[in-house]
Order: C-alpha cells, then sequence, then structure tokens
C-alpha cells in the first residue's frame, strides 16, 4: 500500500506536466527495482497505465504543454521495459508512447531561465531526435508487435525531423531502422516504411536548404537514394553540378571502398554521378586560360646589364618600375650601364628628385610589355618575394614591400596549378567510365559562369616604347632641360618635365622660396655675385621682354 500511494503521487498528469524526465526516470527506478521485490503484476501495470495516460491522453484535447524540454526523456530506457513485457496490451501502449513524444519534442516549450523564476525564455523544438539512440529498442518492438502497427508514427516522425530543420537525423533514422540482408520476417513492410521515410527526409533535403556540408553525408544521401528512392536520382544529379568537385564529387565517385559495398541500384546511380564529375572536370580542363601581359625583357638583351643592384628588377616579369633612393655619385654609372637597353627601347631611367627638392632617386622604366600564355607560364619566376639587392641597405625601394602583393604570377599560378590537377583527376576518373561514356566525353559543355578561371583575369594594356635617341648627357646640371642632348635625353627630358608640372602645381597654392644646401659637394652651384631687388627686378623684365611675355598695352 505504501508503495502505491507513494506511486500515485509520483505518477500522475499534474506531476508528468510539471516534470516529464523526471516522472520518467521514476517510472524506470521503479520497475526496476520496487516491482522485483513486491511482486504485484496488478500495481505496475496501473503505474506504468496511468505514465502512458499522462504521456498520451486517450482524449487529444486534453494534452498539456509540459514545463520542461525533453530533450534528455529517458526514451531508450523507456521503451526496453516493454521489449521483455509479455503484456497482451504492450503494444498498444508502446505505440501510444512514441505518439506521445512525437508530439511533445514539437512543442515550443517557456522553461525558466536560471535561478529567475519570473524570467522565461522559449525552447525552439528539434523534434523526435532521441528515436536515434532508441533505434535499436524500436526494431526489437516493431519485430515484436509488427511493422505495420508503427508505420504511421515512423513516417510522422522522419515529417517532423524535416519540419524543425533535422532532415539529416530523418536520414540517419532511415539508416538504422533499414533491414539488413540477414534479416527476416516483415522485411516487405520494413523496406516499405524507411522507403517513404527516405523519400520524406531527400525531398526536404533536395528542394530546400538542408542539404549537406560534408563528403560522408553525401556518401549517405547517395546511399539511401540509390536503396530506397531512386526517383529521386535525377534531381540530386542536377545538384551534383553545382557540388564542389575537389572536396565532394570527385571523392565521392572515386571511392573504391564505397562502390564495392554498394548494392546495384548504388552503382548505377554512381556510374551516372561520376560520368557527371568526368564531364565537368573535362569541360574545365578545357577552358583556355587565356593570356597575361608580362614585363620581361629578353635575356640576350639582359646580358647588355652587368650591374647587380637591379639585375633581378631586370628579370621580374611582374614589376615594371624599380624607384629607389641612391646617392648621385652612382647615377652616372647606372646610365652608362643601362645605355644599350635604353637605345633598344627596352627601358626607360631617370634620376630625380621627388617634389624638386630632396635627396636623389633614380628610377629604371620598362617599356615593351610582352604577352605570355598562362598555360605556359612555369618557366618564368620572379623575384616579388625577395627583399632589394641595392648595396646600400638604407637606399632600398619604398615600393618593395609591396610588389609581392601585385605579383602576376601568384595571381595566374592559381589557375594553372588547378588545370594540372583535373587533368591529373580525368584520368582517375575514366578508370570507372565505360568505352561509350569515354568517347563521349566533353560533349557537354558546362556554362561559362562555373569556369574558376573567369575571375581575376587581367586585360592586356598596350604601351608603346619611346625610340632611343644618341648623344650625351651632362648629369645633374641644375638646368638639365637644356642639358640634355644626348642617348638619355628623352628619359631625363620626360622626367624634368614631370617635375616642372609638378612644381608649377604647388606654385598655384603657395610661393616658396628656392632652398638650396650650398654645403653639398655634389651640386653644381657657382656663385658670381649677389643683386639688389631693383637690378634683379630689372633682369627679370628684360629676360621676360625677351621671351615676349610683356605686351604693351597702348
Amino acid at each position: 500500500r505504501m508503495a502505491s500511494i507513494a506511486c500515485q503521487k509520483a505518477v500522475n498528469a499534474a506531476q508528468f506536466t510539471a516534470d516529464p524526465t523526471g516522472t520518467a526516470n521514476f517510472l524506470i527506478k521503479y520497475r526496476n527495482t520496487i516491482a522485483m521485490k513486491i511482486r504485484d503484476p496488478h500495481l505496475t501495470e496501473n503505474i506504468i497505465g496511468a505514465f502512458v495516460d499522462s504521456m498520451c491522453p486517450p482524449d487529444k484535447a486534453s494534452r498539456h504543454i509540459p514545463s520542461k524540454n525533453v530533450d534528455s526523456f529517458p526514451l531508450d530506457a523507456i521503451l526496453r521495459l516493454f521489449v521483455g513485457d509479455e503484456h497482451k496490451n504492450s503494444g498498444i501502449l508502446v505505440k501510444r508512447i512514441l505518439e506521445g513524444y512525437v508530439w511533445l519534442s514539437c512543442q515550443r516549450i517557456a522553461e525558466s531561465s536560471g535561478y529567475q523564476s519570473y524570467s522565461h525564455r522559449d525552447v525552439t523544438p528539434k523534434g523526435p531526435h532521441l528515436l536515434l539512440m532508441a533505434a535499436h529498442s524500436l526494431v526489437s518492438l516493431c519485430h515484436k508487435f509488427g511493422w505495420k502497427e508503427h508505420e504511421g508514427v515512423l513516417i510522422g516522425s522522419a515529417e517532423k525531423l524535416c519540419m524543425y530543420g533535422n532532415a539529416d537525423n530523418a536520414l540517419a533514422l532511415v539508416e538504422k531502422l533499414a533491414p539488413s540482408t540477414s534479416s527476416s520476417g516483415g522485411t516487405c513492410e520494413r523496406s516499405l516504411i524507411c522507403s517513404r521515410m527516405a523519400s520524406i527526409a531527400c525531398g526536404k533535403i533536395l528542394g530546400s536548404s538542408q542539404r549537406p556540408t560534408t563528403l560522408a553525408a553525401y556518401k549517405k544521401l547517395v546511399k539511401i537514394i540509390g536503396n530506397y528512392c531512386p526517383s529521386f536520382a535525377p534531381r540530386f544529379i542536377a545538384l551534383a553540378e553545382h557540388l564542389d568537385v575537389d572536396s565532394i564529387l570527385y571523392p565521392l565517385v572515386t571511392d573504391s571502398i564505397f562502390r564495392s559495398a554498394a548494392n546495384d541500384s548504388t552503382k548505377s546511380f554512381l556510374n551516372t554521378l561520376t560520368n557527371c564529375c568526368a564531364q565537368i572536370l573535362h569541360s574545365d580542363a578545357s577552358i583556355d586560360l587565356g593570356s597575361i601581359v608580362v614585363w620581361v625583357i629578353p635575356t640576350t638583351n639582359r646580358q647588355f646589364s652587368l650591374n647587380n643592384v637591379y639585375s633581378s628588377f631586370l628579370k621580374c616579369p611582374c614589376r615594371k618600375v624599380y624607384d629607389w633612393q641612391v646617392r648621385k655619385s652612382d647615377h652616372r654609372g647606372f646610365l652608362a650601364d643601362l645605355g644599350p637597353l635604353i637605345r633598344m627601347g627596352e627601358v626607360k631611367a631617370e634620376s630625380y628628385q621627388p617634389r624638386g627638392r630632396g635627396p636623389y632617386h633614380f628610377k629604371i622604366t620598362k617599356l615593351k610589355p610582352r604577352r605570355v600564355p598562362v598555360a605556359s607560364m612555369g618557366g618564368l619566376s620572379c623575384s616579388c618575394s625577395t627583399s632589394s639587392s641595392s648595396r646600400y641597405p638604407s637606399y632600398r625601394s619604398h615600393q618593395q614591400p609591396t610588389a609581392s602583393q601585385n605579383c602576376i604570377l601568384k595571381q595566374h599560378r592559381a589557375a594553372l596549378s588547378k588545370r594540372r590537377d583535373d587533368e591529373k583527376k580525368i584520368g582517375v576518373v575514366k578508370a570507372f567510365l565505360s568505352p561509350e561514356q569515354q568517347s563521349k566525353l566533353g560533349s557537354r559543355k558546362r556554362p561559362a559562369n562555373h569556369s574558376p578561371t573567369n575571375a581575376g583575369r587581367t586585360n592586356p594594356v598596350s604601351v608603346s616604347a619611346a625610340p632611343a635617341c644618341a648623344g650625351r648627357i651632362i648629369p645633374f646640371s641644375k638646368n638639365t632641360a637644356t642639358a640634355c642632348a644626348g642617348p638619355y635625353s628623352l628619359a631625363i627630358r620626360s622626367g624634368v618635365q614631370g617635375q616642372l608640372h609638378s612644381q608649377h602645381a604647388a606654385k598655384k597654392q603657395k610661393t616658396t622660396p628656392e632652398v638650396v644646401n650650398l654645403l653639398d659637394d655634389d651640386d653644381d652651384i657657382c656663385i658670381e655675385g649677389v643683386l639688389g631687388p631693383e637690378e634683379a627686378i630689372a633682369k627679370r623684365r628684360k629676360e621676360a621682354e625677351d621671351r615676349s611675355e610683356i605686351v604693351e598695352i597702348s
């Protein structure tokens, strides 16, 4: 009597609504301990009946949403209580327990947050995902009481899992419930139920955003489609054209172990996927990678320059301009060394001061761009990632740190590497194709927007090389524009014109007096005398009249 009174207090509708998991744990404890000692079958039957009525009332309208979620509900332990039970109504009780759990798992429950009873948070339902952990007991009960009796509950569970975004759990449940080759009894009904559940899950996955993200999940999907719902194969093949070939499609169709374990239907499905993969790889490998514009000086012409300061720049196909700070006494040697290349129109050399003052810089500009096919780019190498080779560490180029970021070869080397990788994969995939499929390989063209080489291509820029001139130059003169009359005059004149233009723009904003460093021995300056204000104005007026810059208005 004491046990009966205690069980009536612990197992009832109000207690189950307050704490479903606690009520279920009490029933399991009673069934495994107290019921073994008192051995009162009638009392045990009443307690189990009260629990089932609380979990799934006969009147559906009298159901109450529990105060706590059922994510930790001991469903597997509850079902195991009926595996060895020989009661005549056990089958009906098991069905009602499953129906009650499916309903409870789909309810949005407002739980109290932490220790604050007045604060609540909504728990998003996940669907009957605990059926996965109880699959072994569920299969035993379906064998015992009949698969047909539980068909509605199982199919409804797959629908609810898909409804709440757990289609992958629905597929996993189909795998656990699927019959093996050695199983007997009810196999036909079991297969039909699994087929209907698989159709629901596959339809949800292929028709919505609940698509797998891993290779293992796609293997499971292919296996289930091949075994239970082959009608979804065309939809999966249409999806396969948009899958990542390197991480999903290619490993899927070339897995020999997965192929050997598949049945005939799945193997036929895999053969179609293999042909699709081969077509995609062949289409990607057949795309013309085009050509790129590089700044390459032929090897025969580079031999004219023997200076190690900028030899790596002359060999580098990615860099057009090399500008660095260096003392003026070295400029004459640089110009003499680059003389043959300047006369050939390969480069242009400039000696200048940024903003017309300060330290001197020397700049080399390549003039002849050349177009090279990306497919034959493997023989080119560059020095973008290396540091400057100047013998003056403090005079290294300011543009050097950004050279590696603008490396032309690095931008296109990935496309060339993918082309070679695709060609190797085609050879592997061909081994799984029939001779007829191999002969038709390449007949289907992949859309242009799928090409991995469309992005990142650079449009060629037409650059005309400047003609060379002959003669000699007086370097470092203050009147450089009039001193240029030799082979380097064109390069120096263009640099001086750029300086004059920048100086003219600066004078528009603010006129500043010219500052000359009289302590610099390298400056070719000769002071002949000092003019007064009146003499200086008269001299400038006479020079302006000689240049017809002053017009007398009558």
